[in-house]
């Protein structure tokens, strides 16, 4: 109860400063949406953690199933009875995730119903998390401002319809990283028991794992690239976009499952957060450059894919150097099929780009089983 009240005071503060500083009705009802569901949706993750913490992933994990499956009905819904206002698909979404916040605090309330809300209490406890917790807090804010400082400048510098196209490219490919995103939430608790050996052993298999998975991605995109352009075909520009933002799917992929895990099972927040603000500073750098030098928004959207395959690459060679593992040539080996992969998309047709692609992954399972790819100190 107390962190409802933090939350709805912040809540209320950002709704007074965009009714003084916010002239355009559209934004101003957007940042009232963004608001409410901001406030469903903190509260919906504190109680998710508590079930975390006590061992109780799956029931998380059900209400984050409960509130995307909502939300599609929800989209399947206006879609065919032909709603085009955004508002309608707003709504739903809010409502999407109200039912999951309805759902855990119905299973929650019976343990806890008993407690007496104490507000001293929860000021003290309120300290002491955030304490704790700012450095992996500060991290992940700075994580998302990799790539939303970017689609900022795109907003400001083109205005909505652009940011529109840019960011749908940007919401298919969080459709991945949110089903990667429970995977970690399952290997954090379990990664936590373990010894240094063994943890070796689990990140050179999660390493190995990935190698081999990630890159059919790549292969994915091009039959998704054809139905997406005969089911949206006014969404042209932004499956063009798509072809460009991938590789963060690839290499945010391997930051939430492998780095930001083990970074969090060593208490190397701290660490993870350096090196995010380090990427995002590259980030708004070059951002900023695109935009306001080359005026070109896919220069804007190359930086961003630049920044999170920077922070994958500087990320994962930290860890493996407090883990002793080097693995300098998996990392490169990434970065070069990322690099072709793009060449790919823009320069050669279909064919041509799914034959190159499927010679690269034979090529990386070979090198793999010579033993080129890792050395353990």
């Amino acid at each position: 109860y107390f962190g409802i009240i933090f939350q709805s005071v912040i809540a209320l503060l950002m709704f007074l400063i965009s009714i003084i500083f916010v002239e355009d009705k559209n934004r101003k009802a957007i940042i009232v949406f963004v608001l409410i569901y901001y406030l469903i949706y903190t509260c919906h993750n504190f109680l998710g953690y508590i079930f975390q913490a006590i061992n109780e992933t799956n029931i998380y994990s059900k209400s984050i199933i409960l509130n995307k499956l909502v939300y599609l009905i929800g989209q399947i819904i206006l879609l065919y009875i032909g709603v085009k206002s955004v508002k309608g698909f707003i709504d739903f979404y809010i409502f999407a995730m109200l039912l999951a916040l309805i759902y855990v605090y119905a299973l929650i309330y019976k343990p806890f119903k008993t407690g007496a809300f104490n507000m001293k209490c929860g000021i003290i406890e309120g300290i002491k998390s955030i304490k704790i917790g700012l450095p992996l807090m500060l991290s992940n804010i700075c994580s998302m401002f990799v790539i939303g400082f970017g689609r900022q400048i795109v907003d400001m510098k083109w205005g909505l319809s652009v940011f529109g196209d840019v960011s749908f490219s940007f919401t298919l490919i969080n459709f991945a990283l949110t089903f990667i995103s429970q995977i970690s939430m399952v290997l954090f608790p379990a990664l936590r028991r373990l010894n240094s050996n063994d943890m070796k052993d689990y990140y050179i298999k999660l390493n190995t794992g990935l190698y081999i998975i990630l890159p059919f991605l790549y292969l994915f995109y091009i039959p998704a690239k054809a139905i997406l352009s005969w089911w949206l075909p006014e969404y042209s520009v932004s499956i063009a976009y798509l072809a460009m933002t991938l590789p963060v799917c690839f290499f945010d992929s391997k930051m939430n499952l492998i780095s930001n895990t083990f970074f969090k099972v060593l208490n190397e927040q701290k660490d993870l957060l350096k090196i995010n603000i380090i990427t995002i500073i590259i980030s708004c750098v070059m951002c900023f450059i695109s935009a306001y030098c080359f005026n070109s928004v896919r220069y804007v959207v190359l930086s961003l894919v630049f920044a999170i395959m920077l922070r994958s690459f500087i990320s994962n060679i930290w860890m493996s150097g407090l883990l002793k593992i080097s693995i300098l040539n998996l990392e490169l080996l990434d970065i070069t099929l990322g690099a072709i992969f793009l060449i790919c998309s823009h320069f050669c047709n279909s064919y041509i780009a799914v034959l190159i692609l499927i010679v690269m992954i034979i090529f990386r399972i070979i090198i793999l089983k010579k033993g080129f790819v890792y050395k353990i100190e």
